[in-house]
């Protein structure tokens, strides 16, 4: 799948959110992320590139322009996501334009519903969890809850540690946890067996869980429909938190 090319992108139709519009903190011309997912739609990350982000004032103009042009533009018929090229918050001044794009909806759209989706690369911080919380829906990923397996399937480019993300995940408000479950990678009886176990100690608001549904760079392969949901009805029986399984 092709980067996003611009700034602001859609509406496009998803299966979590119905017609989407997408914002896009990352540079345009490459992938910049702080994972290297086996299976990601943009391909392997190449670090050693000098980046763009757009302004805060880019950032917003984009947005506005955007709306006016939507021909269907009420919070019945959209929703608004960031996301984009990689992780939306390594942007340098991620938290401003979250308060800025919540700003902007309180004003002018008061009804539409904002999310993110992050890895949580910066929810050590303090500021970061506030402006994540700041969002109807803040969610991130957890592929896996062991260690080697978020190698092998996330490949973080920083020292990540497992018990501490568990830690910080911990303190955030009506979180959402994200989960892509691959084929023979995370979906054996002791990798289910520790999630359930992590999503205990994180209790977030929501889990989402997903197969691999576009073409992926790697050969690998998505788990069925069947297991999919078989996986949201133990999990949501067991540990008493909604598990919704979005299916191909």
């Amino acid at each position: 799948m092709e980067l996003e090319s611009q700034i602001i992108y859609g509406p496009i139709w998803t299966r979590r959110f119905g017609w989407d519009i997408g914002v896009n903190l990352l540079p345009v011309t490459h992938k910049l992320c702080t994972f290297d997912c086996i299976y990601c739609q943009y391909g392997p990350l190449f670090l050693k590139r000098k980046s763009r982000f757009p302004t805060v004032t880019e950032v917003m103009s984009e947005l506005s322009t955007a709306w006016e042009k939507c021909t269907n533009n009420t919070s019945e018929n959209l929703h608004l996501t960031i996301a984009g090229n990689g992780e939306p918050t390594m942007h340098p001044y991620f938290t401003e334009i979250a308060q800025k794009i919540i700003e902007w909806r309180d004003q002018n759209v008061p009804g539409l519903r904002l999310a993110l989706l992050s890895n949580g690369y910066r929810i050590h911080q303090p500021e970061i969890r506030h402006a994540m919380t700041l969002f109807d829906e803040p969610i991130v990923k957890l592929d896996c809850a062991i260690s080697e397996k978020i190698m092998s399937v996330n490949h973080p480019t920083f020292l990540f540690h497992l018990n501490q993300f568990i830690e910080d995940l911990k303190k955030c408000d009506h979180l959402i946890i994200q989960t892509m479950f691959v084929k023979g990678y995370n979906d054996g009886p002791e990798d289910l067996r520790e999630w359930m176990e992590a999503l205990k100690r994180i209790q977030p608001s929501e889990v989402q869980i997903y197969t691999i549904t576009r073409t992926p760079p790697n050969p690998i392969s998505p788990i069925s429909n069947q297991e999919l949901q078989a996986i949201a009805n133990i999990t949501s029986t067991l540990i008493e938190i909604p598990v919704h399984a979005y299916l191909s």
